[in-house]
């Protein structure tokens, strides 16, 4: 958060963000802290070799190993040396893409949060598991490098809240990711699928492999509206206005689920997890939800 005195150097449109951001970003984090602390974190091992401190197998010397490993009392059991290899503390990364388009903004009711607020608490949350598990991660597009710690967690939800995140036609060409790298894509994905196809498709081609996080808000996945009604566009569209919306309910929600079906299908193909998520929906399941599958592609 910028103290006031910084606030005084800026530029009148720089202050004036950075005074929106100020209001802004405490209850982000608070949200995603209270979100985070609600879900259990456990305790999972990786099974891979490092300097982490559990015993995880002994394995036989080779030239590349160093004499102070080897197990001296194991070694006199058997007919050759062996080494004491223990559990990796170090994981893999974990890059989040959080998509800030216009339609992420739409909220049907004061009551819901928009998806994109609901997108950057799960994201923190997520951050602050992995910060606790001591797992590297790091924004997409916005993020240099993967790491972890309380310091970055700050940084990382400064900048999810103040910067443009990359769009999805063009992610996956103009960043580097090392392989075994772990993608989180969250969006409502109201986009030309043919531009995510092709973006998990290049992460696969770069290694890595990820999860699809699809956030819905209730309204557009139910067309709840009844009687004369007139749609909006957010992005420069014409307005549509219908007499009697309610007789368009049941086409549109067979539309809806076969967009939603199609997005399985492109994350299923390349064998990322698919997860879906309304915002009227318990943010902590989804939380669960997206944190176990991290688990289970080894994070």
């Amino acid at each position: 958060m910028l103290r006031p005195s910084r606030l005084s150097n800026l530029k009148p449109d720089e202050k004036a963000e950075a005074e929106k951001l100020a209001e802004t970003l405490p209850a982000l984090i608070l949200a995603a802290e209270h979100l985070a602390n609600a879900y259990d974190l456990g305790v999972h091992g990786r099974r891979r070799t490092g300097v982490g401190e559990d015993f995880w197998q002994f394995k036989q010397y080779g030239p590349d190993d160093a004499v102070s490993k080897i197990d001296w009392r194991q070694s006199a059991k058997r007919e050759h040396l062996f080494i004491r290899q223990k559990e990796q503390e170090t994981s893999e990364s974990v890059w989040f893409w959080c998509d800030r388009s216009v339609t992420m903004k739409y909220s049907s009711t004061p009551q819901i949060s928009t998806k994109e607020f609901r997108a950057k608490v799960l994201t923190l949350a997520l951050a602050l598991l992995l910060t606790k598990g001591g797992e590297k991660y790091g924004l997409l597009g916005l993020s240099e490098k993967a790491v972890t710690g309380p310091t970055v967690f700050n940084a990382v939800a400064a900048d999810l809240e103040s910067k443009q995140a990359i769009p999805l036609n063009i992610l996956a060409k103009s960043i580097k990711l090392p392989q075994k790298a772990t993608v989180v894509l969250i969006s409502d994905f109201l986009t030309p699928l043919e531009d995510l196809k092709n973006t998990l498709q290049a992460f696969v081609d770069l290694g890595c492999n990820g999860i699809v996080l699809h956030i819905a808000d209730p309204a557009e996945v139910d067309l709840p509206f009844s009687g004369r009604t007139r749609f909006e566009g957010m992005q420069e569209e014409e307005s549509l206005t219908f007499g009697r919306v309610e007789i368009l309910k049941s086409d549109y929600q067979d539309v809806f689920r076969e967009h939603k079906l199609k997005i399985f299908e492109l994350a299923n193909s390349v064998s990322w997890e698919y997860v879906f998520h309304r915002t009227d929906d318990s943010s902590s399941d989804v939380l669960g939800q997206i944190y176990a599958a991290l688990l289970v592609k080894g994070v």
